[in-house]
């Protein structure tokens, strides 16, 4: 549309063949005026528009041979028919190319713009600063570079616009002359033009960007702080222990809980895109309807989820969640069914699914026989289904009788698994594989009844072994403690008879505590012992016994360190052998604590357990597992330098069983501690 870098009208755009020898050039002043005549113009948008649809109908359709076209080349014209033009598409076609130069003019020329172009076409400049050259373009914030030359691009631009030299090539003329194109942006933006509009609003999103980055961050800090403060505190009320419901809704199941937020959510969805949407339409700019359209459902679920949710919250802390779902009720009536369901009710289930497939089998084969029309066909077909389903009977005939077989193992097995020795199955009813098998579990239950049998014998066989043994050691050793006595008493002036007696005084005496620790344990361990249940005062029994052996752990430097509740706590135990085991845990402590260490006692009572706690560092490594610490002549000191049988925490822990509480020994390093559980009343 330019001659010499001006906008020249009557510069020739196309030319068309109207006739023989009647060639017709257009230009620029002559398009205008036909497009005017027949009803177009260009808006202020610069798009081509009609005033009048039927002054542009009037148009002729006839095709006309196109001379040239100076907008397009000759590569434009890849069949015979893109040779010819009607009058009305070339008018619309380079009237519509003129509202972009004008656009582009208005741009980029008349207005001031921060965008800056260099077009050298051969000896024709095209720019709109005449500043601007191969050495300035380097002076602005953004610049490309491009040449007929070369295929590169010259940019310092963060994505490189490798279209600007096909674009160049492509509307260049079939003559090629050489281009340069130079393009450049005042990133200074000194013209108000769209660059200038866009930079003002990037800077203001980024410094929003910004702000809102740190504002998401604080907001989900905050967030996850409330978060965990209602998590913690959901279902706690003050001055109130345990978890506190709501009974009308907390006591819906949690599946119901789910299905009812699901419809909710779904409802909501529903109501928000039919009605409430419709009114923020009214209220809201359009470009931000999908925006405020998320947001109210994200409201939404929001507003509908947090309740629900936190009732599943508490139901979970009151350990209500499972208890009250129905998946646990179908779980435990499946788990039921399925360990209750015997070898019969499984085959015949099992049998029930494979009728089922051999009745689609069957369907299948008919539907693939359907075209037999014979009657001999037919009759085939009925006897083979027969034969089919005589062959199934019998197969589960078999299988059924191999399932009432194991059923009955399996009950053998059962009973005998709950201590019945006694039990046996009859051999005659089984046969094949199964014959072996019951054999064999019969002769496990014989091997278990003499294994028994032999235990319960030797077991008593020892225990009277031990107590006959120990009634004739004790007859002589106490005539032997008497006499050693009678003789002390007699003050024999030798100092050497002297020492003499008190280390066999000393030595008789423990010989005479193990022959009694001997029979308890024989007692204790074969049942042999009476236990009389009675309501104990443990704070108060603890107290004495502290008491008792206070002055014998002051011996040795032993300080007791006890933790003792103010008020009694009661359990039920046999006050005698109660004493046995606190004696034995004691005198445990005595011999095996660190010299110049401390004993401490601890009584706690928690869940209606009453618990009480002796704890002392040992004087020697205990390189020894708790388990075996309670096994008979089992004593902490391996190398034997302290006096001691070997039994007392047997003992205590056998007498503790017998009164229905727990033993427990833990070791940590050389901290040796015991503990002793009992209900409390």
């Amino acid at each position: 549309f330019e001659t010499d870098g001006k906008f020249d009208i009557n510069k020739k755009i196309f030319g068309l063949n109207m006739g023989p020898s009647n060639d017709v050039d257009f230009t620029v002043g002559s398009i205008i005026e036909y497009a005017k005549r027949h009803g177009y113009y260009i808006d202020e948008h610069y798009k081509l528009s009609v005033t009048d649809q039927n002054l542009v109908n009037q148009i002729e359709d006839t095709s006309y041979f196109v001379n040239y076209r100076t907008y397009a080349n000759d590569s434009s014209i890849l069949e015979p028919g893109d040779a010819y033009m009607s009058m009305k598409t070339a008018i619309t076609e380079s009237i519509g190319l003129l509202s972009k130069y004008y656009e582009a003019y208005e741009r980029f020329v008349v207005q001031p713009s921060n965008f800056r172009y260099r077009l050298e076409y051969g000896d024709v400049l095209y720019t709109n600063d005449r500043l601007l050259n191969v050495k300035t373009v380097y002076d602005y914030g953004k610049f490309a570079i491009t040449s007929s030359q070369g295929m590169q691009v010259e940019t310092n631009m963060n994505k490189v616009p490798n279209e600007l030299s096909f674009l160049a090539e492509k509307i260049t003329d079939k003559l090629q002359k050489p281009y340069k194109v130079y393009i450049a942006i005042n990133t200074l933006y000194t013209a108000t033009d769209v660059y200038a509009i866009d930079n003002v609003n990037y800077l203001s999103q980024r410094r929003l960007y910004a702000v809102g980055l740190v504002s998401v961050t604080i907001g989900i800090i905050l967030m996850a702080i409330s978060l965990g403060y209602l998590i913690a505190f959901c279902g706690h009320n003050e001055n109130e222990t345990g978890i506190r419901l709501n009974n009308l809704f907390d006591a819906i199941p949690f599946e119901v809980k789910l299905l009812l937020l699901i419809f909710v959510i779904v409802l909501l969805a529903a109501i928000n895109n039919f009605i409430i949407n419709k009114v923020l339409h009214i209220y809201v700019e359009k470009k931000r309807w999908g925006f405020a359209g998320q947001m109210l459902n994200y409201v939404s679920i929001y507003l509908v989820t947090l309740p629900i949710a936190f009732s599943i919250l508490r139901e979970y802390k009151a350990g209500l969640l499972w208890k009250n779902s129905y998946t646990k009720i179908i779980k435990e009536s499946f788990s039921v069914y399925m360990l209750k369901r015997t070898f019969k009710k499984k085959l015949g289930s099992n049998f029930l699914v494979m009728i089922l497939v051999d009745f689609v089998v069957v369907i299948l084969f008919l539907l693939t026989t359907i075209n037999v029309k014979s009657l001999f066909g037919r009759l085939t077909i009925f006897i083979c289904f027969i034969i089919f389903l005589i062959i199934n009977i019998v197969i589960f005939n078999k299988v059924y009788k191999t399932a009432i077989a194991f059923d009955k193992i399996a009950e053998a097995i059962k009973e005998i698994a709950n201590g019945d020795t006694r039990y046996r199955l009859d051999e005659s009813e089984f046969t094949g594989r199964e014959i072996s098998v019951v054999k064999d579990l019969n002769n496990i239950s014989k091997g278990f009844q003499g294994a028994i049998n032999e235990q319960v014998k030797s077991e008593r066989l020892k225990a009277d072994l031990i107590t006959n043994v120990s009634h004739d050691i004790k007859t002589p050793l106490t005539s032997i403690i008497n006499y050693v006595e009678l003789i002390k008493r007699e003050k024999p002036e030798n100092a050497k008879i002297q020492e003499y007696l008190d280390v066999l005084s000393v030595k008789s005496q423990h010989l005479k505590n193990l022959t009694e620790d001997l029979v308890e344990a024989s007692k204790v361990s074969s049942g042999n012992i009476s236990v009389e249940l009675r309501d104990i005062d443990l704070v108060e029994m603890i107290n004495q016994t502290n008491g008792e052996f206070e002055e014998k752990f002051a011996e040795k430097g032993l300080k007791i360190i006890s933790t003792i509740p103010t008020t009694g706590i009661i359990i039920k135990a046999d006050g005698r052998h109660l004493w046995r085991v606190l004696e034995n845990l004691y005198n445990n402590a005595f011999k095996y604590a660190a010299k110049n260490s401390r004993i401490y006692i601890d009584i706690t009572s928690e869940n209606n357990i009453a618990t009480f706690v002796i704890k002392n560092i040992s004087e020697n490594p205990l390189n020894i597992k708790p388990d075996e610490l309670t096994e008979r002549f089992v004593r902490g000191d391996v190398s034997r330098t302290t006096e001691g049988s070997g039994l007392g925490l047997s003992i205590a822990k056998s007498l503790t069983i017998l009164q229905g509480g727990k033993f427990e020994i833990i070791i940590d390093g050389d901290l040796f501690k015991v503990q002793i559980r009992f209900k409390a009343v």
